[in-house]
Parts: C-alpha cells; sequence; structure tokens
C-alpha cells in the first residue's frame, strides 16, 4: 500500500463509498451461436455491473463499490434494524468510549466531545413528504433537491435554535458535468459539501444514471447522500468541522484517516437521524426502507479501489446509521468519544 491519500483541507468530504444499485448495468446482447450449437443450449443475457457512483475528492481513480445481489433482501439476524419509531433509549449502535486520537488540541478536543449538538435531544419532524421524484432532467432534479433541502432545514432549524447556535441553512447546487467551487473543480461523479461557501453539490449525472437502473434503489440513494452531505453542514455551524481539522494538524497520516472517519461516520449517523424522525412522512417503508437497509449495509471502504480508509468500513457505517436512524437524537452521533473499533 502506499501513502495514505489526505484530502485538501478546504473540502468536506464527498458521501462515503457505496455499492451499485441492484439490477444496474445493461443486459449484454448475446451473440448468435452457429446452427450446429443452437441444439441443447440456452443463451443467457450477462448483467454488466456498472462504474462506481461515489469517489473520494481528489482522487477520480477510487472504485469504492460492490457488487449487491440482484434483489436486496434484509439479512435473516441483523444486529440491528432501521425502526420507524422514536427510541426513547439510544440502546442502538455505537456506545462512545473515549480514545486517544493525536490531537494536542484541548479546545478543539471539548468543542468536537462535548459540543451542544449532542444535547439536542429528539429531533423535531418537518412532515414533509418526499419532493416528486422522476430525475430524468437537469431540471426535475434541482428541482427534486431544492423542495428537499426546505425540508431537511425545516428539522434541523429548530434543534440549532434550541442550543442557541446562529443559523442558516446550506445553498445546494446541482451540476452536470464539472463546476468550479471554492473548494476546487467539482466533476459529475461525486457530491459533496464545499464549507467555504457552505454548499451541497450534487451530481445529476449520477443521479440520472442509478434512476434509469433502479428507481427506488436512487430514491434511497438520494436521500442518504443528501442528508450525509447536510450533516457536514450541521458540523459546520456548530463548531465541530472546523475543530477537527484545527485536531488533525497535530496529527500523523494515521491518526489524520482516522479523524476523516469521525467526521464521515457523524455526518452519515446526522444524516441518518433527519431520515429517521421523518421516516412516516417521507415516508421511508416498505420497498423504500428495503432499499435504505441494503444500502446502509453496503457501504464503506471496503469497496475502495486503491483502498483509501477516511470515511469508514461497511460495519462502521452501518453501527452509526442504524445510531441515528433509530434514536433520531443527534447524541447519539459522538463519534469523536467511540472507541476505535467503532471508527474502523
Amino acid at each position: 500500500m502506499g501513502q495514505p491519500v489526505q484530502q485538501p483541507p478546504t473540502w468536506q468530504y464527498p458521501p462515503i463509498p457505496i455499492p451499485q444499485p441492484p439490477g444496474s448495468g445493461r443486459r449484454r446482447k448475446s451473440r448468435k451461436p452457429p446452427r450446429a450449437l443452437l441444439i441443447g443450449l440456452v443463451v443467457l443475457a450477462v448483467l454488466v455491473v456498472g462504474t462506481g457512483i461515489a469517489l473520494i475528492v481528489g482522487n477520480m481513480g477510487d472504485d469504492k463499490t460492490a457488487t449487491p445481489p440482484n434483489n436486496p433482501v434484509a439479512s435473516e439476524t441483523p444486529q440491528a434494524t432501521p425502526s420507524q419509531q422514536p427510541s426513547e433509549t439510544p440502546s442502538q449502535g455505537p456506545e462512545p468510549a473515549p480514545t486517544p486520537t493525536g490531537s494536542n488540541n484541548a479546545a478543539a478536543d471539548k468543542v468536537v466531545t462535548s459540543s451542544n449538538l449532542y444535547a439536542v435531544g429528539l429531533l423535531v419532524p418537518s412532515k414533509c413528504p418526499e419532493p416528486p421524484f422522476v430525475p430524468t432532467n437537469f431540471a426535475l432534479a434541482t428541482n427534486y433537491y431544492n423542495r428537499l433541502l426546505a425540508c431537511v432545514n425545516a428539522t434541523w432549524t429548530p434543534a440549532m435554535k434550541k442550543i442557541k447556535v446562529k443559523y442558516r441553512g446550506p445553498k445546494v447546487a446541482v451540476y452536470n458535468g464539472k463546476v468550479n467551487s471554492p473548494c476546487g473543480i467539482q466533476r459529475s461523479l461525486r457530491a459533496a459539501y464545499c464549507g467555504a461557501n457552505e454548499t451541497i453539490y450534487m451530481p445529476f449525472a449520477v443521479d440520472a444514471r442509478a434512476y434509469r437502473s433502479n428507481p427506488l434503489y436512487a430514491r434511497a440513494l438520494m436521500l442518504s447522500t443528501f442528508a450525509h452531505e447536510y450533516g457536514h453542514h450541521i458540523q459546520k455551524r456548530t463548531g465541530i468541522l472546523t475543530a477537527s481539522l484545527e485536531r488533525a494538524q497535530t496529527m500523523d497520516a494515521g491518526q489524520k484517516l482516522e479523524e476523516s472517519r469521525r467526521r464521515e461516520l457523524q455526518a452519515s449517523c446526522l444524516g441518518a437521524a433527519y431520515l429517521g424522525i421523518n421516516s412516516g412522512y417521507i415516508p421511508i417503508t416498505g420497498p423504500l426502507l428495503q432499499s435504505y437497509r441494503f444500502l446502509i449495509e453496503h457501504t464503506g471502504d471496503d469497496y475502495a479501489r486503491p483502498r483509501v480508509h477516511d470515511h469508514g468500513n461497511k460495519a462502521s457505517n452501518y453501527q452509526w446509521n442504524i445510531a441515528g436512524f433509530n434514536t433520531k437524537r443527534p447524541g447519539s452521533c459522538n463519534t469523536f468519544k467511540a472507541g476505535q473499533a467503532r471508527v474502523s
């Protein structure tokens, strides 16, 4: 393994590596066999799995995908499952445990481990139904995310007011091809949050391709990705993001990757808390819940090519997503006090 790949300090990272949607790709037209071979042969189409969806910032060559089964069926004995009812006691998911991080900044340590964010309690549902979902053209995709942004704002704004954070929601920019930003050039294979202008960048080409392959899985992917990137905005407005980047300045390469995993897993947990409190209104039920479950079970650095261990493996991603979704409380998302095994 070569030198660990580090992210530019201004980027607040794309979504975690994810698998291809079930049933993705095109069926390859089989060649007509010679007449003599027709007897006793059955010609089968070959399902071709497409290229990766989410790539890491600064490394467009990454392929962080796994090939799922054609039908995403929930495992028989999961450690935890998404629940559609708020849980009064966050019994699911990781239990925080202090661990050394390599930081020498006591003030920044206090911000990330003891933020008032963790005292918000149960989030308030926005009660927004999912916006019209047909991302077949750029205008429809833009409309979807703008309306979804208003819904997510409606949950997080009162939460921030409760802990007296001066709050404003992020902006969202849907783009096609590539777009310039204060954090660098965004390309069509990634979504990301840029803290410099507090903007979430969502790639139309990725969504349109996923929708053509599997509309239901595309819905789960778009909801989860957007909620994750919004989680980075919550980190920014509460000071956690800046403090974490300050901590990283005194860390070695391995510790910086661990710190990145803590940021990323927390963003996923915060995003899942929004989805959990609003699961009855979006609604995330039935087949959509099954697709969401498949997504969070098959997301993580396990699928990175080349392997860059900066977002957390699939076990850690699943645990923190479940913690957020089931408890619906930011207090379940304190990855900065979790033991190293829980952010691996």
